[in-house]
């Protein structure tokens, strides 16, 4: 009895984190409304893009895309140095610049030109551990007076990104314009 006891609470405490719910919370600017434009998740990976009210998932000036990968376990520097070559290889006329590296967040920002079929755009790119695995977020602008003139408003809406998890989705209370689960 002991042993079918203590195995069921094994057997239960190792679904635990099967169950968790990963939300992330994002405060746009006051005055500014997003819409979602794009959600996909398939296996251990969602895709998430927010475009400005009025614009759409191929047809945007602004966007914000959140990308999970779910129980990845690189450092945050080798993870960051594979992903901005791969972004770097699409459009190398501007390499990123580091504004924040730790062991569990990193911040990149760099302004492009036109290239080939890619449009021009300054960015922030963060990527940062979080309870499940790792998520990215990447804020492109492809207005490049616009980007310089709120550089900081938008770091502080990139840097400020926050992830709430929760065992149980039935609690979740929050206003669903700026929190979206992963």
């Amino acid at each position: 009895m002991k042993k079918a006891l203590l195995f069921s609470l094994l057997f239960l405490a190792s679904t635990i984190f099967v169950f968790a719910y990963e939300t992330i919370i994002i405060h746009f600017p006051d005055g500014e409304n997003w819409d979602k434009a794009y959600y996909r998740k398939v296996r251990g990976e969602a895709l998430l893009q927010y475009v400005p009210v009025g614009e759409t998932s191929d047809n945007w000036n602004r966007s914000i895309v959140i990308h999970s990968y779910e129980f990845s376990d690189y450092p945050i520097n080798v993870f960051s140095t594979n992903n901005i070559r791969r972004l770097v290889k699409a459009n190398p006329t501007a390499k990123y610049k580091t504004l924040k590296m730790s062991e569990n967040d990193a911040l990149f920002m760099r302004c492009t030109n036109d290239y080939k079929d890619i449009k021009a755009q300054c960015e922030f790119y963060r990527i940062t551990r979080a309870h499940g695995g790792i998520i990215t977020i990447h804020y492109m602008n492809r207005n490049k007076e616009n980007f310089m003139d709120n550089y900081t408003l938008w770091f502080e809406v990139i840097k400020g990104a926050k992830f709430y998890n929760s065992y149980y989705r039935d609690e979740r209370t929050f206003d669903k314009s700026i929190y979206f689960e992963l």
